[in-house]
């Protein structure tokens, strides 16, 4: 038996990054909202208030749940609005996820063009043809855990010593209205001659430097540096990834067998998301 309405959205299911899934939207708020309104969209959400006048605050499109089906998302798409709100379904496959962004290499820039030096090649991409920019940080941490091996496999032995590692990588998507002529910097593997003339030794001054010298040639594009704001909210729906790799097994000086594994976790997923969101929806984001 279908389902024509719900009261409360279903919790969210942990879905696999690459399920072809679909997206309830939030739509940015151009008007004053009421506080019953936002207390009904708390509840039609089962999140806390604060998390539901985060989400009215941030005056973007933002996904509040991520479902299996196309009818689901529609139903919480429908709940949304029965709060007098305004929400949208966005499928997977319309944020072209598997479309791989060229990396830039070196930017050069020419009279009306950059001139974008890759792995492949170079193609030049005209200043009036770029629209929009996102800036990302990717957050990766390594845990690795030694633990004594189990003689049992459905069990694991107790943990004898783990190690932390942390990581951050500075991204700056630049798109067009053609995939095709979009590319992406990341920070750490990036010449940035072509750019800017005064070089230092700090990769994260060159990158602002680069994002600097952009902005001055692309007055009409967009720069999107809101990830870091809202990337607790996308959340909820588009979670940070995380895996476990197991290493082995090794006998320790004292002849003891031990299991070696790690845990593995970033955002992005969630990044790569968020960014095709706002390529999609640039003209409703404000």
């Amino acid at each position: 038996m279908s389902v024509s309405e719900i009261r409360i959205a279903p919790p969210q299911k942990n879905l696999e990054s690459f399920a072809r899934a679909f997206n309830t939207a939030l739509e940015p708020v151009t008007v004053v909202i009421n506080p019953e309104s936002v207390g009904r969209f708390a509840e039609a959400m089962d999140m806390e208030s604060s998390e539901a006048e985060a989400f009215l605050a941030v005056k973007k499109t933002l996904p509040v749940a991520r479902c299996q089906t196309l009818p689901e998302a529609e139903l919480i798409a429908r709940l949304i609005r029965n709060c007098g709100l305004t929400a949208s379904v966005i499928a997977d496959d319309d944020l072209r996820l598997d479309w791989h962004l060229v990396k830039a290499r070196k930017l050069l820039i020419g009279d009306d063009a950059l001139l974008v030096q890759h792995s492949g090649g170079e193609m030049a991409v005209p200043f009036a043809e770029i629209k929009l920019m996102v800036l990302g940080l990717l957050k990766n941490k390594r845990t690795d855990f030694v633990e004594t091996a189990s003689v049992i496999k459905s069990k694991s032995g107790g943990v004898l010593d783990t190690a932390e590692f942390r990581s951050e990588e500075m991204l700056l998507d630049v798109y067009t209205t053609n995939l095709a002529q979009s590319f992406r910097i990341k920070a750490d593997s990036f010449d940035y001659s072509g750019l800017i003339s005064l070089l230092t030794y700090r990769i994260e001054v060159n990158f602002q430097a680069a994002i600097a010298a952009l902005q001055k040639v692309l007055p009409d594009a967009i720069l999107d540096s809101d990830f870091g704001r809202v990337k607790s909210l996308l959340g909820r729906a588009w979670p940070e990834r995380s895996h476990t790799e197991a290493r082995g097994l090794r006998r320790t000086s004292g002849f003891k067998r031990v299991a070696e594994a790690s845990v593995i976790s970033n955002n992005r997923d969630q990044f790569e998301r968020y960014s095709r969101l706002m390529l999609l929806t640039s003209g409703k984001s404000s």
